[in-house]
């Protein structure tokens, strides 16, 4: 097997309110082995993938059901895991969104599209299956950057929805300490009355603020273990703003169907982590 490549990039300027990081992973995998499957519990972010050679399958856990992507997907908020069964040559092109970016660049109301994967092209039509041929065209990573990079400041060039106070509410959310906010202190933040603020909330974000912090405080609790392996579960119950153990296997259960042992050992079998967050 050809070592895997996973490479994160930093949008330019003004893409920054919209979109807070790319992923780039080219993995080829020997074509005499079964496929790899690789466990994705849920996940904050919402994001546009493309698939520049091998397409993914993709089994939903709230579905119970799977199925073929297309060459690019637009994935919103997610409570659900999925399993993704790669290719053997699988170049995925992440875009990672801001809150509130995925809402402004399509319109789509993001309760719509809780734990669901749709084909870009049914969205935006021909647009963006012009992208897939000139991603399908090039070898040159940086390129293919570029590419979509281009594609996405010709599409905000083009925008009427403004940023709203909602979606800087909603990056506080992401990077605030463990002690969880109230939502009455969060809608005072935004300027609006608690059932205000859950409204747009839903809207621009798919799901309830309480929800959201759950699932923000699960993907920081799963992602300081892969970070920092040497720490005690009862460490990272601590430094997350958990109860107890008890309430963090709760959220594993939830969130990625097993316990968080069980997890781990499903992860070892994958060739490459592909739920490792950005660094920036």
């Amino acid at each position: 097997m050809v070592p895997p490549f996973v490479q994160f990039y930093r949008p330019c300027p003004a893409l920054q309110p919209f979109v807070s990081n790319y992923m780039l992973m080219h993995v080829q995998l020997d074509a005499q082995l079964p496929r790899a499957v690789n466990p994705y519990p849920t996940n904050p972010e919402q994001c546009l993938f493309f698939y520049a050679r091998d397409v993914i399958e993709v089994f939903n856990y709230a579905q119970e059901k799977e199925r073929s992507s297309g060459p690019s997907i637009i994935v919103g908020p997610q409570v659900a895991r999925v399993n993704l069964q790669m290719g053997y040559n699988q170049l995925t092109i992440k875009v990672g969104f801001q809150p509130g970016g995925l809402f402004r660049l399509f319109g789509i109301p993001m309760w719509q599209l809780l734990d669901q994967m749709v084909d870009s092209s049914d969205v935006v039509g021909r647009e963006i299956e012009e992208v897939n041929e000139r991603l399908r065209d090039t070898d040159d990573y940086a390129r293919m950057i570029a590419v979509v990079e281009q594609y996405l400041l010709n599409k905000i060039n083009r925008l009427k929805t403004e940023t709203h106070a909602v979606d800087a509410v909603a990056r506080l959310m992401l990077t605030a300490h463990a002690q969880p906010m109230s939502v009455d202190g969060l809608a005072d933040h935004a300027c609006l009355s608690t059932r205000q603020f859950e409204r747009k909330f839903l809207e621009r974000v798919g799901m309830s603020p309480k929800l959201f912090m759950r699932v923000v405080r699960f993907a920081k609790a799963y992602r300081l273990k892969d970070q920092q392996p040497h720490l005690d579960w009862q460490d990272i119950v601590y430094q997350c703003g958990y109860y107890d153990q008890m309430h963090l296997i709760k959220d594993f259960k939830l969130f990625a169907a097993v316990t968080p042992t069980v997890l781990a050992k499903e992860e070892a079998r994958s060739p490459v982590k592909i739920f490792a967050g950005s660094p920036f």
